[in-house]
């Protein structure tokens, strides 16, 4: 019994132990296979787990944001004339004014902390235009 014929049935019991008896390897020496040298695919749970940041980033910035449009704004239930109006003051200029900073950050750390990339991305721009929005909700 000599070694590639050794070889080509281990391949085998792999193949119909993992039930794909009809995507089998090939055979040789050398030779490329489908199943190992495809390139990435795009839908990798690598490519889906950036939506849970971008989508965090953008409801965290549009609640300071709506915050920050009403922090001036009479109609608002913590408008002027909120008992706590004062405290909130200052949280909420932090979080605003964290936006640029995180994205600074983010850019700066894109490769080694993607996620973060990907909040702050959705962040800044949502905490903008919300702030920017006169928001007549009451």
């Amino acid at each position: 019994m000599s070694s590639h014929s050794t070889f080509q049935d281990r391949i085998a019991r792999i193949n119909d132990h993992n039930g794909r008896g009809s995507e089998a390897m090939a055979g040789g020496e050398g030779t490329a296979t489908s199943r190992f040298s495809s390139p990435v695919d795009a839908t990798a749970p690598s490519a889906r787990r950036n939506y849970q940041p971008l989508l965090m980033g953008l409801v965290l910035g549009m609640i300071v944001g709506a915050i920050a449009a009403g922090l001036e704004n009479p109609e608002m239930p913590w408008g002027p004339g909120f008992e706590y109006n004062a405290m909130i003051v200052l949280p909420t200029l932090l979080a605003l004014m964290a936006g640029p900073a995180m994205v600074i950050a983010g850019c700066v750390m894109r490769h080694r902390f993607p996620t973060f990339f990907f909040f702050a991305a959705a962040y800044f721009p949502a905490v903008i235009a919300t702030a920017m929005v006169d928001l007549p909700l009451f």
